[in-house]
């Protein structure tokens, strides 16, 4: 039997700029730089003007890749102008340009790879792709480009290949539409279009209700007979809505979704997340339940640590395309670290189970380099671990934070009720980071100072401090002397968990 491929249209299933805008009236409209555009242009998308004799689609990925398909209807056999197009692409988050660089080219002059001054947006809910073709600085009528989106439900969507990375392969996929047709595409290491196996496939596809066997029939092949359209009894299954498993005579395929773009919300932020920075440095950030966001900032060896560290305290929003945006800064004492530092800037967020992705354009280019993202994780929050919160009420300052990390260190956040936030008369606002042992009694001791910024005035003038947890609640005691710890005298602090 000849080897299963298939190629996702993970990457992108697009046939594209043919036969769009055949009712032109002449009109244009100007090229502008339109700052509330959505370019959140991740998904799976089939142009509006596609028929049953052609096949226009793209697949943009969040890891910016592209793939795009196309097929004309004057040739179903063998098509110069219709093929894949697999590349990488970058967006500007502003204006909507959109540059492509081209990994396979099998389609001739059409595609992404020669659309001069190329655009694209999301505007109720399609994709418009607009093409300056005649390079007049207007978008003409039959310019631009209408795309809906196909919604992932079962086996509708675009798959990719799990185990490509143990192929010679380096692009492989599938994808169904919600109008019975599919697309299959590969690509081989080679990249090479002289190779009759790299291509594309298209065609309609049946599932029996009962005994979920697939069945296709081919419209469109460029892949030396690779795919689905290989003689094989073929029987598919998508489990947990995520993975699609292909039952091939005696193999199993496994693909997963791609070209989905989750939705981030305040939730899936909230709580405390820590880079690995390595065991003499905390570089946190914590999302609370107020809207507002605490970055800390401790790098560097210890004896030669300076003005550059600190922790950053604001209020931000946040859009479901993980578009991050800082509202106002409250607090800043990390110099030219820190959010704040690019905050009229393009910066994203990114959540994958207990990983999350910080994007921040740097270089204000618009679009986001290799260079400019950061890994975070979700740090535990168990026991006393975690971020927690004071109650409202309970200190005079404006912000006081406490965070428990499963390495034995403790960090200690005030800031002042208001600015200017060091008054002589108050202890200046920071942070202090520490080592730290709780016993079962629920002593809780501070051990050697990592790190501090709020002149000498931490924890440490307490004779005794106490910590209990139950549930997402910590109570907090500390005590001056040993009177105050026989007469149970001291200071409460109740903090919520993040």
């Amino acid at each position: 039997m000849k080897p299963f491929k298939l190629t996702l249209l993970a990457i992108t299933t697009a046939l594209f700029l043919q036969g769009c805008g055949d009712d032109n009236d002449g009109s244009s409209t100007s090229q502008s730089d339109q700052s509330d555009i959505d370019t959140n242009i991740v998904g799976f998308w089939s142009e509006d003007s596609s028929n049953d004799n052609s096949l226009s689609a793209i697949s943009f990925m969040s890891d910016g890749t592209y793939v795009q398909v196309q097929v004309n209807n004057e040739s179903l056999v063998d098509d110069p102008q219709g093929g894949l197009e697999w590349g990488t692409y970058e967006i500007n988050s502003k204006t909507g340009e959109l540059t492509t660089t081209q990994l396979f080219d099998e389609n001739g002059n059409m595609g992404l790879s020669d659309a001069p001054n190329l655009s694209a947006r999301v505007s109720d809910g399609k994709l418009i792709l607009q093409v300056d073709e005649n390079e007049n600085g207007s978008i003409d009528s039959d310019e631009q480009y209408n795309f809906s989106e196909i919604q992932p439900d079962g086996i509708v969507g675009a798959w990719s290949f799990d185990d490509v990375d143990d192929t010679d392969d380096e692009l492989i996929g599938v994808a169904f539409l919600d109008d019975s047709q599919y697309v299959h595409v590969q690509v081989n290491s080679d990249l090479s279009v002289d190779n009759d196996e790299n291509g594309l496939e298209w065609g309609t596809y049946a599932i029996n209700p009962s005994t979920n066997q697939l069945t296709t029939t081919q419209t469109f092949d460029s892949n030396a007979g690779k795919g689905l359209s290989e003689p094989s009894t073929r029987y598919a299954r998508v489990t947990d809505d995520e993975q699609l498993i292909l039952d091939v005579d005696d193999d199993s395929f496994t693909f997963s979704r791609t070209a989905v773009q989750e939705p981030v919300d305040e939730q899936m932020l909230s709580g405390l997340w820590r880079m690995d920075s390595g065991d003499e440095e905390l570089v946190t950030l914590s999302f609370l339940d107020d809207g507002t966001y605490v970055q800390t900032q401790v790098t560097g060896p210890t004896s030669s640590r300076d003005e550059e560290n600190g922790i950053e305290w604001g209020k931000y929003s946040l859009a479901a395309d993980g578009k991050f945006t800082i509202n106002e800064i409250v607090f800043d004492n990390n110099g030219t670290t820190g959010l704040s530092d690019g905050k009229d800037g393009l910066i994203k967020v990114q959540v994958s189970d207990d990983t999350l992705t910080l994007s921040v354009d740097d270089n204000d280019n618009k679009i986001i380099d290799d260079n400019e993202s950061f890994t975070f994780v979700k740090a535990k929050s168990e026991n006393e671990l975690g971020i927690w919160k004071a109650k409202a009420g309970q200190v005079d300052d404006e912000l006081t934070l406490v965070g428990f990390l499963d390495d034995q260190t403790f960090f200690h956040i005030e800031v002042d009720e208001k600015p200017p936030f060091d008054e002589p008369e108050m202890p200046p606002s920071g942070m202090d980071w520490n080592l730290y042992t709780l016993g079962n009694n629920g002593l809780f001791t501070l051990g050697q100072s990592l790190y501090s910024n709020t002149g000498g005035n931490d924890l440490s003038f307490f004779y005794q401090m106490n910590i209990s947890v139950s549930g997402d609640t910590l109570t907090f005691n500390g005590y001056e002397d040993q009177i105050e710890v026989q007469n149970n005298d001291g200071e409460t602090v109740i903090f919520d968990r993040q």
